[in-house]
């Protein structure tokens, strides 16, 4: 990556300009003052990360002092990174104490400082393509065992912290770092936002309120619109964290949440989503570093828990995220929802990290088994009296009577027309993203398209908002929504007919909750179960020993047979034991050698192409990353010309108010997917341009397999 271009007349810092219209002495200055207000707000870091900082933000941009590294000279900038490096060994010996250019508090440290600087605009990889760079490499991994696991921390997060400061004054802005002001009176103000008056049930505040009761880690089981997410702040009154991360299933919750938190919250709430992060050319870098520069800043973010498990994971830059969870309170919504890897290394990484970033955790569900709760309590060593159940309305519910089917849902196709012809709200949910096409285009074929809405986790977000407002425009009159299990949460409309293949019970009794979703009591079929037609077994969202337990819980509550919603919960715990999940993970962590993946985790980033990193992102789709479908691989042709349009924009002449501007349609015309999916990247871009392996992109089905027209 880096090439060897030595310099061999250097200039001076108060006469050189290091960005348009600055000069580096003042870079260096702003960095200094910006990255002392991040270290003054976390209050946390070691004395000596001071002069860390202040080495880093000293030297890092020190190769821009070259005589041949000159801006606007109409050629192309040689990597200054390399350089930078070169003048700290022109002008001092790794070992002599006597020049003052050796970071002196600890002469340890320099060869770990010499590295940041040598790769601040790329990855922090081990690997370095020029053979002068390599002892440096090599002094490296000498002394990493005799460094302790929280000095590593300390200094990866400075590393973050200076990378934002440096982004920041690059960009001529700035930021302040906030903390959360959370009190009941804002919580209840949020609460009563959206809610009529008569709606406002006083039982259910004064349960919420107990959620300051609860521990530094704690749990909440409560039924399907207690209002969880938004009750969860109270856990944070009077707990000294300094961000809330709250952690949600799917990009549908978190912008129904964000929309929601942010009128009561006004300029202190943000979501986030990682883009695709590959090596890139340090000029592309700088602009990279735009998407990835303001990671986490706000006092109240909202994401999902694979971009938490990825700041932790080390992937990418992963220094500019992980730092922004020191002292951070941290909200797991629907932790059923999990699958057995995703649980372990979730426990794995709070495990490690809770006493040394002193989080608060707050995991929640309306299906938290026996079993998980169990788990959560013994791993982390939850307080029996931190854990709060309301699970006792499902007793007071049969909302739903289920028939199940041994056959393949698609064989009812005209059972689900049927149902619609009759006036009702029919929702066909799916467990992947292509048996949920494959019905679709099976439903087009004898509906009316505009009877008909399909959504799933692979559209870009411009198309997912546009099929959201369509659901909710249909909200009261009939219709036909196939989805995945994306519509398990955060889909606020009750349909009158489920049809469902089998998946694990607690994923049932959320895709069951979206059916008769405001009654009490029914007495005939609504719900249909079928089974799953599994093709991938790598790749499909369920362990089948989970699929097994619910068939054999759902043949035994059909129709009048489930007395009432708290049975199916009953049986689940009775055959969900304890023992069961700890098969489920030990399964898991054997399939991906978790092991030997853990010996890889200490100091620096991991490459999205290293084996073991890789066999755990693509475990049953737990991670997806943000990226551009390259225009070459969209069917419609206006599209494909606007989204080419979009990725020509000259980015790096842009003002910083324009470069976000064009970020923002950026990523409005991104997609997520899994890594398996993704190609090589198209081009050098900034922000990931890729195609995919047999996969185009079509605006009606999203990311749909080729053989679908």
């Amino acid at each position: 990556m880096f090439k060897d271009i030595p310099c061999r007349e250097w200039d001076r810092k108060d006469q050189k300009q290091s960005h348009e219209g600055k000069l580096l002495a003042t870079h260096i200055a702003e960095v200094k003052k910006m990255l002392t207000q991040f270290l003054d707000f976390y209050n946390d870091f070691p004395e000596i990360s001071y002069e860390m900082a202040d080495y880093l933000a000293e030297y890092h941009d020190y190769g821009k002092l070259c005589k041949d590294w000159l801006l606007n000279a109409g050629k192309k900038l040689p990597p200054h990174s390399p350089m930078s490096l070169q003048w700290l060994w022109d002008n001092s010996k790794i070992f002599d104490s006597a020049r003052k250019w050796v970071f002196e508090s600890s002469k340890e440290w320099t060869f770990f400082l010499w590295f940041l600087i040598l790769k601040h605009h790329s990855r922090l990889t081990d690997t370095i393509g020029v053979a002068r760079y390599k002892p440096l490499i090599d002094e490296l991994q000498s002394r990493l065992d005799r460094i302790d696991t929280q000095s590593k921390i300390d200094l990866i997060d400075l590393f973050g912290l200076f990378k934002i400061a440096d982004v920041f004054s690059a960009n001529n802005t700035s930021y302040e770092l906030q903390k959360p002001k959370i009190s009941e009176e804002t919580v209840r103000s949020i609460i009563t936002s959206d809610l009529k008056e008569e709606d406002w049930k006083e039982e259910i505040w004064n349960q919420q309120l107990k959620l300051q009761k609860l521990h530094n880690v704690g749990i909440l089981r409560a039924p399907t619109g207690w209002g969880k997410t938004t009750a969860s702040l109270l856990f944070f009154v009077d707990k000294p964290v300094r961000k809330i991360f709250f952690l949600l299933p799917t990009i549908t919750a978190i912008s129904k949440f964000h929309k929601k938190l942010s009128k009561g919250l006004p300029n202190k709430v943000a979501k986030y989503f990682y883009f695709y992060d590959a090596e890139l050319s340090e000029e592309d870098d700088k602009l990279n570093e735009l998407f990835f520069s303001q990671n986490f800043l706000y006092p109240y973010n909202i994401t999902t828990i694979d971009q938490f498990l990825l700041s932790f994971l080390q992937y990418g830059r992963y220094h500019t995220k992980r730092v922004m969870f020191r002292g951070a309170g941290l909200v797991f919504d629907e932790i059923h929802l999990l699958n057995p890897l995703m649980l372990y290394l979730t426990t794995y990484f709070l495990k490690k990290y809770m006493p040394l970033y002193k989080l608060n955790v707050l995991f929640m569900s309306a299906t938290v088994s026996d079993a998980l709760s169990q788990f959560l309590i013994n791993t982390l060593n939850i307080p029996s009296q931190s854990f709060l159940d309301y699970t006792d309305e499902y007793r007071k519910r049969r909302r739903i009577m289920l028939s199940y089917n041994k056959g393949f849902l698609e064989n009812d196709i005209n059972l689900i027309a049927e149902h619609f012809r009759q006036g009702k709200k029919v929702l066909v949910i799916m467990n992947t993203v292509d048996r949920a096409i494959e019905i679709a285009r099976l439903l087009r074929e004898i509906q009316p398209p505009e009877s008909l809405v399909l959504i799933h986790s692979r559209f870009m977000y411009r198309d997912r908002k546009r099929k959201e407002k369509e659901i909710e425009q249909k909200r009261v009159s009939p219709h036909i929504l196939i989805s995945t299990q994306i519509c398990e949460v955060s889909l606020d409309i009750s349909y009158d007919s489920l049809f469902t293949e089998l998946s694990p019970l607690p994923s049932l009794v959320q895709r069951f909750g979206r059916v008769n979703r405001y009654g009490e009591w029914i007495n005939k079929l609504n719900t249909y179960v079928y089974e799953p037609r599994i093709e991938n077994e790598f790749s499909y969202p369920y362990e089948a020993n989970e699929v097994d337990l619910a068939r054999k819980i759902v043949k035994e509550v059909e129709g009048d047979k489930l007395k009432n919603e708290g049975q199916l919960l009953d049986l689940f715990n009775q055959l969900y034991s304890c023992d069961f999940l700890k098969k489920e993970i030990d399964n898991a962590m054997r399939k991906i050698d978790l092991e030997a993946f853990e010996e890889i985790l200490g100091f620096f980033s991991l490459d999205v192409k290293e084996e073991k990193l890789m066999n755990v992102l693509n475990y049953r789709d737990s991670f997806s990353f943000l990226v551009v479908p390259d225009p070459s691989c969209i069917r419609s042709k206006t599209l494909s010309s606007y989204v080419r349009e979009l990725l020509s924009q000259p980015l790096n002449e842009m003002s910083f108010k324009n470069r976000r501007k064009a970020i923002a349609r950026i990523k409005n015309i991104s997609l997520p997917v899994p890594t398996w999916l993704i190609e090589e990247r198209s081009e050098s871009k900034p922000f990931p341009v890729t195609s995919f392996k047999k996969k185009s992109y079509d605006e009606y089905y999203g990311l749909v397999g080729d053989e679908i027209s």
